[in-house]
């Protein structure tokens, strides 16, 4: 019988006996069925506050589901209790939310029922101890809305098609590629078609070897890169396989990557680099928009032609952010200002759920619609590179002409407008709408939310992405946070073994709101807004390197072993080197004078270069995955929103001083590139003054290069001082920025000399 999957998370449950996770050098790891998507009846619950129980149902300890080679239409729920209890029952839109008992007959402390034949589908339900209905579901198994109650989720799956199960999937350093799948036959046994098993690697059609119901790839010789095999197949009646295609990312690369090991680089499309320029003729605006608000001509051959040239290896990014491909709304639209218009040049106005959007490719992308083809060339140029992709999610809305609210316009009710009286954007940040022209997707419509998450997945798994931001995550439920991240864990993470990594934007201060978020079965990160600030106070504002390092101090205690985004600059607030040399003006009349770039600023450039760069070397050398938002590495200037987001420029046509600001920051990822103490280690303060900061990035494995790194950072005069250190007498250290200045510790003391607005990456040999 086909039993009930409904997770796999990462965290292992209290009392589950035999049942652990799948992790063994040996062990084999299944895929699980796809989620069918679709909806069932809603209807109450019953009544009763309930317990909320914290047992678990046995496949989300992290136990792969049996591997089956025939699949049975009879549904079996198993659950573990971590309390003791005389009677647990379950109830749901499936049994029309009667009691259906489960029982231990074995005493082996796993309850179980059996549902008999249900159609595919989801169905929310409760479980029920001791005559008690439980309250709100536990949040790392899925969930569904019900009559406004959020419910746990039954997922059955569809038995009369067939499913594929990922039995073997591996990459090595030498490029030998190993991944085998057994087709589990529909419920009436009809068998594999071989003739329909259709398998790339590398985006290659490549010829499996089939045995039976098992298909079998092996290749060898691969280079250094992203394989990715993708897998379909039908039965000889015509059936797909519920699950297909199947896809499973793999690496061929000398040292596995580990996601601490990244630093991101935010590339805003349309601002980015035109790669087509003098020969795509006029770029095309949208009349009557400001050029400000306006398409500029950034395009997706712009970033392939940066990544050809070496632009990220040298500034050490292995981590691409693209702003959101989708296709957005065509002509004007009004600002939140009521003043300005904008083009969706932003990318946050989507339109469809998978088309991408035509100006983002060359000219013969924008005439005959295949953009697509031109992301998928820069995605597979970056994975070649050794670069992984990350894309920017629109989940909290659409826009009015999108496909969804044409043909659903019962999944949108009224809104109002975030900011508006009686609507605030925190007071009610998931009911508000960010315009009335943005309706809000409402998650508690389970046809909405499977159909959001089935959508973003065929995104993700067509253009071979490797990591998803998640914009405005405080404005929307968890449930569809939870969903696609649970999803990815289960039909991605669990196939292939490659990690996936999912951060969030939310826009706070509020280091427990921002961690409300984050967990093995929602988001793994976000973007650390409290470090943020303090970083702009400390660097800008003249504030002191205390609180700076306090705050990391605080960060490090909120949010435990997540890898969170440092950053000093980003799309949504002015730019740095702005704040930093205190032009103003009117963004929108451009105004705003860039003094990298002609001077003129109450500020020197040499100042402004020396701040920024030392900048860049905290963030830089902070845990988590840092950011370089595009742009900041040349000092690019912008007021807010969207003078903060200018075309960029790339040499020969920088002046003098955005070269050497640009050098500055090259060192810095480099240095982070290449001593794993920056990127692995952990952090310890060694010495805090308002205008001077030491700290260590420790791996504990020794004081070697790769071992151990000591930042030092001054903001204030020239300075010499000697920072403590125990146990590394006559260790000499060199300055991982190649300066050529080198220390050697004497006498349990490591010497710094620093001038003003100065830093240092100590590393031993």
């Amino acid at each position: 019988m086909d039993r009930f999957f409904p997770l796999a998370v990462s965290v292992l449950m209290v009392g589950c006996g035999p049942y652990v996770p799948c992790n063994g050098p040996d062990c084999e790891i299944p895929a699980l069925p796809w989620d069918p998507g679709g909806g069932a009846g809603g209807g109450g619950y019953g009544s009763g506050d309930g317990g909320d129980d914290s047992g678990t149902i046995i496949e989300e300890t992290g136990t792969p589901p049996e591997i089956v080679t025939v699949r049975d239409c009879a549904v079996t729920y198993d659950y573990q209790p971590s309390g003791s209890y005389t009677a647990i029952a379950i109830a749901g839109a499936f049994n029309g939310w009667t009691e259906t008992p489960l029982s231990d007959g074995d005493g082996d402390g796993i309850w179980s029922a059996d549902l008999g034949a249900l159609a595919a589908g989801a169905y929310p339900f409760k479980l029920v101890f001791d005559g008690a209905y439980e309250g709100n579901p536990p949040a790392n198994v899925y969930t569904q809305w019900s009559d406004g109650v959020e419910n746990r989720s039954l997922r059955v799956g569809d038995c009369g098609r067939p499913l594929l199960q990922v039995t073997e999937a591996a990459a090595t350093a030498s490029g030998d590629l190993a991944v085998e799948v057994l087709f589990a036959l529909a419920a009436d046994e009809s068998p594999l078609d071989p003739g329909s098993v259709s398998v790339t690697v590398g985006g290659q059609a490549v010829a499996p070897q089939i045995s039976g119901s098992t298909v079998r790839v092996e290749i060898s010789g691969l280079v250094p890169g992203k394989h990715s095999v993708l897998i379909r197949a039908s039965d000889a009646a015509g059936r797909s396989a519920e699950n297909g295609p199947v896809w499973v990312p793999l690496w061929v690369e000398a040292e596995p990557f580990s996601w601490e090991d990244g630093l991101m680089y935010f590339a805003f499309t349309d601002r980015f680099r035109n790669g087509d320029y003098g020969q795509d003729g006029a770029v095309q605006a949208v009349a009557g928009v400001s050029t400000t608000a306006n398409y500029q001509g950034g395009d997706f051959l712009g970033i392939i032609h940066a990544m050809e040239e070496g632009y990220f290896e040298d500034l050490g990014v292995n981590v691409l952010w693209l702003s959101p491909v989708y296709e957005n709304a065509e002509g004007a639209w009004l600002g939140t200002d009521g003043v300005h218009t904008f083009s969706g040049y932003h990318g946050y106005w989507p339109v469809s759920p998978t088309a991408i959007e035509a100006r983002f490719g060359d000219v013969s992308a924008e005439l005959s619609g295949d953009a697509g083809d031109r992301l998928d060339e820069l995605i597979a140029t970056a994975h070649a590179n050794g670069v992984r992709v990350l894309f920017d999610l629109v989940l909290n809305h659409v826009h009015e002409d999108h496909s969804y609210l044409a043909e659903h316009p019962d999944w949108f009710g009224p809104g109002c407008v975030c900011g508006t009286a009686g609507c605030g954007w925190e007071e009610k940040p998931v009911e508000c709408w960010f315009t009335d022209y943005l309706p809000d997707l409402s998650y508690r419509n389970h046809d909405l939310l499977q159909t959001v998450v089935d959508d973003t997945l065929a995104l993700i798994r067509d253009h071979d992405v490797d990591a998803i931001r998640i914009d405005a995550a405080k404005h929307m439920d968890h449930v569809i946070m939870r969903t696609l991240s649970m999803r990815l864990r289960d039909d991605v993470e669990r196939a292939s073994g490659t990690d996936f990594y999912i951060i969030g934007e939310t826009f706070s201060s509020d280091r427990g709101l921002i961690m409300d978020y984050v967990a093995s079965y929602e988001l793994d990160a976000q973007f650390d807004f409290p470090l943020y600030y303090s970083v702009r106070s400390a660097f800008i504002s003249g504030g002191s390197f205390r609180a700076l390092a306090q705050a990391v101090s605080d960060g490090g205690s909120a949010y435990g072993g997540a890898l969170m985004s440092p950053f000093l600059g980003n799309h949504d607030v002015p730019r740095f080197a702005t704040d930093v040399s205190g032009v103003s003006g009117d963004p929108w009349s451009g105004a705003i004078s860039d003094p990298m770039a002609s001077g003129g600023a109450a500020i020197t450039q040499q100042a402004l270069i020396d701040r920024t760069a030392l900048a860049f070397t905290f963030v830089l050398t902070q845990r988590g995955v840092p950011l370089i938002y595009y742009g900041d590495e040349i000092g690019l200037h912008g007021g807010a929103d969207p003078d903060n987001r200018r075309m960029m420029n790339f040499a020969p046509y920088l002046s003098a001083n955005q070269s050497a600001l640009l050098e500055r920051v090259q060192a810095v990822g480099q240095a982070r590139r290449d001593h794993a103490a920056l990127r692995r280690g952990g952090m310890r303060e060694l010495w805090v003054e308002d205008d001077r900061y030491v700290y260590a990035r420790d791996t504990g494995g020794g004081t070697g290069g790769d071992d151990l790194a000591i930042i030092a950072l001054n903001k204030g005069a020239a300075t010499a001082w000697s920072v403590p250190v125990s146990g590394m007498d006559g260790v000499t250290f060199t300055d991982a920025l190649g300066s050529g200045r080198s220390a050697t510790v004497s006498g349990g003391q490591l010497p710094i000399s620093l001038g003003a607005m100065d830093a240092v990456i100590w590393v031993a040999p």
